[in-house]
């Protein structure tokens, strides 16, 4: 594996990434609406946080093949924009998840979790990619002059993967909210 050059953020960053990874996916395996549920959410919340604000101290994105990655001050890139998007429906999910009696947000909160644990997803999968040399080595067979891995079509091949994965989840995951919602109003009723 590759880890030259990753900073002390660069490290915490990973760090919260993989317990993020650990907590949504017992998050998604497990039985929604308990206690356990409840508190793992506000963990993974947490952690999503710190994963999102901590890509604002990190500007060595340059992950071309042929040169080493480039360590220092940067531009506000496409990585900030994504973390600044991931907040944004984060909270929202965050908000929702005490708020799920109102139709709206009975479906906004799995939406929303479920769009922040893709967009980590997506982080893995590019950071795979980068930094282990097999991974890297397929990726670096389909690299064109200036192109970095993240813009190979095996990287977008896995990408495209994990996204159908995802929308069948979302599809599942409202389906099962309309379901619950219905029984509730046949009960009620």
């Amino acid at each position: 594996m590759q880890m030259t050059g990753v900073s002390l953020l660069g490290w915490v960053h990973s760090a919260a990434c993989m317990l993020a990874l650990l907590l949504g996916g017992a998050l998604l395996l497990g039985p929604k609406g308990t206690a356990r549920h409840k508190r793992l959410g506000r963990l993974y919340f947490y952690t999503m946080l710190a994963v999102n604000l901590s890509v604002f101290g990190i500007y060595h994105f340059d992950v071309v093949i042929a040169r080493p990655p480039r360590v220092g001050p940067g531009l506000f890139g496409i990585f900030h924009w994504e973390a600044t998007v991931t907040l944004l429906v984060l909270l929202l999910g965050f908000y929702a998840a005490s708020r799920q009696r109102r139709a709206i947000w009975a479906y906004v909160h799995p939406f929303s979790m479920l769009f922040t644990y893709y967009m980590l997803v997506g982080g893995l999968i590019n950071e795979l990619f980068v930094r282990v040399h097999v991974l890297r080595a397929i990726a670096a067979t389909q690299l064109h002059s200036g192109q970095n891995v993240a813009q190979t079509p095996v990287v977008g091949l896995s990408q495209f993967a994990a996204m159908i994965f995802f929308i069948v989840l979302l599809v599942y995951y409202m389906a099962k909210v309309a379901l619950y919602r219905r029984r509730a109003r046949l009960a009620a009723a």
